[in-house]
Formats: structure tokens, C-alpha cells, sequence
């Protein structure tokens, strides 16, 4: 691909995403937050999860 079709593609791309209504904008970011696992689960994998497991059954107990 040559530099002028990757700019033209990335203007295109820009112009659109402005062109686009706020409201949908907003819907669309709002919808990827809420599929977004929550950053301890996705920097430190499952070890947070099994603390907060444990915490709690020593919690009820």
C-alpha cells in the first residue's frame, strides 16, 4: 500500500467517525467499556479473581 492510500484511507476513516452523531459516539464507547474486563482480571489474570473468592468465603465464615 502506498503512503497516499493509507493517508487517503485514514482521512476517510476520520471524516466519517466526525460526520458521525455525538449520541452514537457516546452509545458505541459506552458499549465497549461494559464488554471491557476489569483491568485487575486483565493485568494480573486469575489470581485477583481466587483473592477475592477466598476473602469473601473467610468473610461469611
Amino acid at each position: 500500500m502506498k503512503f497516499q492510500d493509507l493517508l487517503k484511507f485514514a482521512t476517510e476513516e476520520m471524516v466519517k467517525k466526525i460526520e458521525e452523531p455525538q449520541e452514537v459516539r457516546k452509545k458505541a464507547r459506552a458499549e465497549k467499556k461494559a464488554q471491557r474486563e476489569p483491568l485487575s482480571t486483565w493485568a494480573f489474570g486469575v489470581l485477583p479473581m481466587a483473592f477475592s473468592m477466598f476473602k469473601r468465603r473467610r468473610q461469611s465464615e
